[in-house]
């Protein structure tokens, strides 16, 4: 083995890079596997056990991990095993939903601290950007937890976001939602740096942190809201594209010629595979399909009603070409579906799309199915974009640069555990 510096770095490297990258990878790894030893970790990542000891105990002075006790049953000393400290940061996570704002403050198991929701009225930009605001300094107030304790704020938007700060409307396609800076309003009205990210990306980092992801390292998670998006993650990583917008599968167009789409094409997939594309079959000629309330189209979905009934069975349909097409594109151990869909409307389209197309001879081998309920809490769905900062400090540095906010704000308070360990300038 090459000789490497006490934190496992290489001669002729860039040590602060290096040393920084590899206190990642422990801090992830024990997050992920832990309660685990030091030579587990050294088996796991790669370093040497000294370097292991060395990194250990500087995140454990960071007050990052801790010790968990002693392995027993096994010959020799019993080993020490390592587990995350819960309180060593905190993070907050906002979901911006049809109707609704909700939001979680979470230590760093996921754990929830405190919670809260609100229906939401008002679409108005600078109206939703100050509730969201409000509802992230209420969460600190209730929790008693310091700004300076709290890595960032996840915020989940139903829109494509540019950069980390700018989203857009597209069911509505409002103009006063284009270029709208939410992350930049969110941390003015805070104090606390925060990311945007689309709704489905933070399902698929939800799903990947605390459900499927535990087992399966490649999946494609088809997510429902209003319209229909996916978040993919590849290698245990998620993976938003050049420009943010990976997985936007609610434009693949699955009927050519089909319905007009707001993104100017025809034959969409979620205009046959949505909530909306559901309202609009019992909204009527007095209301948009977005004034149709989840309620309502449960109540109806219960009582058979023959135009759900149908709506399914051609969204069904549409569905099964979705699915073949992403198997062929991206290859994954899975694909999982959940989002804000009703579970009642949702069973009815996984139903009609069974059985799925024929799929590549060599998924025989898979020892997962190809379709998957989503594990990660529905209740919740603030869980996952509480867990965006976090998966953005476990991402290589190339690709967290593209969640950073356009503008620079030097009055955000300091995370020491974050700037001991070079973490924090993945988040500047």
């Amino acid at each position: 083995m090459p000789p490497t510096d006490r934190d496992g770095a290489m001669p002729g490297t860039n040590l602060a890079q290096t040393r920084a990258l590899n206190r990642r990878a422990v801090f992830d790894a024990i997050r992920r596997n832990g309660p685990i030893t030091r030579m587990e970790l050294a088996n796991e990542i790669g370093l040497t056990v000294q370097a292991i000891s060395n990194i250990a105990s500087e995140l454990e002075v960071a007050g990052l991990i801790r010790q968990q006790g002693k392995r027993v049953g096994q010959r020799g000393q019993p080993a020490v095993e390592l587990s995350l400290d819960p309180t060593g940061g905190y993070t907050i996570g906002l979901d911006l939903a049809y109707r609704r704002l909700s939001g979680v403050l979470v230590d760093l198991t996921g754990t929830v601290i405190v919670s809260e929701a609100h229906d939401l009225v008002d679409r108005e930009p600078h109206v939703i950007a100050k509730a969201l605001g409000a509802l992230s300094n209420k969460l600190l107030e209730k929790s008693g937890i310091t700004r300076d304790k709290v890595w960032g704020i996840g915020c989940s938007v139903p829109g494509t976001v540019e950069n980390g700060t700018f989203w857009y409307d597209k069911v509505q396609e409002a103009d006063e939602w284009t270029k709208f800076p939410l992350a930049a309003t969110l941390e003015e009205t805070t104090g606390v740096r925060a990311f945007v990210e689309n709704d489905a990306t933070v399902a698929a980092i939800g799903e990947r942190l605390y459900g499927i992801g535990r087992v399966a390292r490649n999946f494609f998670y088809l997510h429902f809201n209003l319209g229909v998006g996916g978040g993919l993650v590849m290698d245990g990583h998620h993976y938003r594209g050049a420009f943010g917008g990976a997985g936007e599968i609610g434009h693949m167009i699955v009927k050519p010629g089909g319905r007009l789409c707001p993104c100017g094409s025809r034959g969409c997939l979620e205009q046959y595979v949505s909530f909306y594309s559901a309202a609009e079959t019992v909204c009527g000629p007095t209301r948009t399909p977005d004034e149709v309330p989840i309620e309502e189209l449960v109540a109806y979905c219960r009582a058979n009603d023959a135009r759900l009934l149908a709506w399914q069975q051609e969204a069904g349909q549409y569905l099964r070409i979705a699915i073949r097409n992403v198997e062929a594109m991206f290859d994954p151990d899975t694909i999982v579906i959940g989002g804000g869909l009703p579970s009642e409307l949702l069973d009815g389209i996984i139903a009609a799309a069974n059985p799925l197309l024929p799929t590549m001879t060599h998924r025989h081998s898979s020892s997962h199915p190809r379709l998957m309920r989503a594990e990660h809490a529905a209740e919740l769905p603030a869980l996952g974009a509480a867990a965006l900062p976090i998966a953005i400090v476990m991402q290589p540095s190339s690709s967290s640069a593209s969640w950073r906010a356009t503008t620079s704000n030097n009055s955000m308070p300091t995370n020491a555990a974050l700037t001991a360990l070079g973490i924090d300038s993945a988040l500047s």
